[in-house]
């Protein structure tokens, strides 16, 4: 990529070399059962992503899959950044094969999921043994948002339609859950008197973030001032899904709770202003009060925000395209393409699924052909010759 001297800059990436991955998804999408998916898997022209499945029969999968180099040595961690490349220990010539990768099919609990964590904790009791495969295949930790997704599966043996819907919008703050029984009487004991009155609004809060949820927005200023050695229980592998815990300085937490506060207090003018005040969705013409916040505070529904010049936060990422499928007879599915099926300018489909996204609904599957014209937009007839030109064009 570049040369300075007597030193170079080189990029080995994988899938480079390789080509079909369009038609390794097509076959995905046409496969009939667990078969003839995982024929279509094995193929891994697709070069990286977490893979879930299921079907009618009740099987279910989870795959951490792509191209993943073989390398000669060394962890997670080594690999993560520029390694020298002056000698061949560090040159990896082969990817590992399909029956290499972490892989789980039917486990005993009947869930898999990953919220971007990995393979190691995609169900309970884990399937998975880390020791079991190399150590650069993956970092080991879990952290809040698929915590929250983990919970949510385990704490409910039937889980239906309506209930997992409920589920994919839920907004409730891992973190707080965790940490809101040492901070409180933390700010009682050590806090100034502006840090109690904080402590009072968090008492009464939902621990939620729902646009009406007061309380998320003061919780959420106190949480960017945690760092690294904020708790007294860091994350451990044998306790995953109770790790992190337990504030290391009371006295400190107290502090930044103040200092939260005071910064809230003097943006919005209450500690207890709406999350949905302050958060908002602003795309293809809306202005909507957000609900569900950043997957590091432990929500499952995730939305990333930005400053906006109004002292407000616009939505710039997170959930996208959402399918909930139920292997019924007819199949029932929702769906919702948070901010519409179009990007240009002046289209009508630009954010038009934001409203809906805002009431934490999702809209119903239109499979058939009479459904689909019962909900044309337009219809336009092609001629032959027209229908040559079109497909030219």
């Amino acid at each position: 990529l570049a040369r300075r001297g007597d030193r170079a800059l080189a990029v080995r990436l994988v899938g480079l070399d390789q080509s079909g991955l369009f038609e390794q998804y097509w076959d995905m999408i046409r496969a009939t059962d667990l078969e003839s998916f995982e024929a279509a898997q094995r193929r891994l022209q697709m070069p990286m992503f977490n893979t879930v499945y299921a079907d009618r029969d009740g099987h279910i999968l989870y795959l951490s899959g792509g191209r993943v180099p073989v390398r000669p040595e060394g962890g997670w961690a080594e690999w993560q950044g520029v390694m020298p490349g002056t000698e061949s220990r560090t040159l990896w010539t082969e990817t590992h094969p399909y029956d290499d990768l972490p892989r789980v099919v039917d486990p005993p609990a009947g869930w898999v999921q990953n919220a971007n964590d990995p393979a190691w904790t995609s169900t309970f009791p884990p399937a998975l043994d880390a020791d079991a495969f190399p150590p650069y295949l993956s970092p080991r930790a879990m952290g809040f948002r698929p915590q929250r997704s983990a919970r949510m599966l385990a704490e409910d043996s039937s889980i239906t339609f309506d209930e997992l819907r409920a589920y994919k919008h839920d907004t409730r703050l891992e973190l707080a859950d965790r940490l809101l029984d040492d901070l409180l009487p933390a700010a009682r004991t050590h806090g100034t008197p502006l840090a109690k009155q904080a402590a009072e609004v968090l008492g009464a809060w939902d621990r939620r973030a729902d646009a009406t949820s007061r309380g998320a927005v003061l919780f959420a200023a106190w949480a960017q001032r945690l760092g690294p050695g904020s708790f007294a229980e860091p994350w451990r592998e044998d306790a995953p899904r109770t790790t992190p815990d337990g504030l290391a300085d009371p006295a400190a937490a107290a502090t930044a709770l103040d200092a939260a506060a005071r910064e809230v207090t003097d943006a919005y003018g209450a500690l207890d202003v709406p999350w949905g005040e302050v958060y908002r969705l602003r795309f293809g013409g809306a202005d909507l009060p957000a609900n569900g916040g950043p997957g590091e505070l432990g929500l499952f529904r995730v939305l990333w925000f930005a400053p906006d010049d109004d002292r407000r936060f616009r939505a710039v990422g997170g959930d996208s395209y959402v399918a909930l499928v139920e292997f019924s007879d007819p199949v029932r599915a929702e769906v919702l393409t948070t901010y519409g099926n179009a990007s240009q300018p002046g289209s009508a489909h630009r954010g038009d699924q934001v409203e809906l996204f805002a009431r934490q609904e999702l809209r119903p599957v239109w499979r058939t052909r009479a459904e689909v014209e019962a909900n044309l937009e337009g219809r336009t007839a092609f001629g032959p010759d027209d229908g040559a030109a079109y497909a030219r064009n």
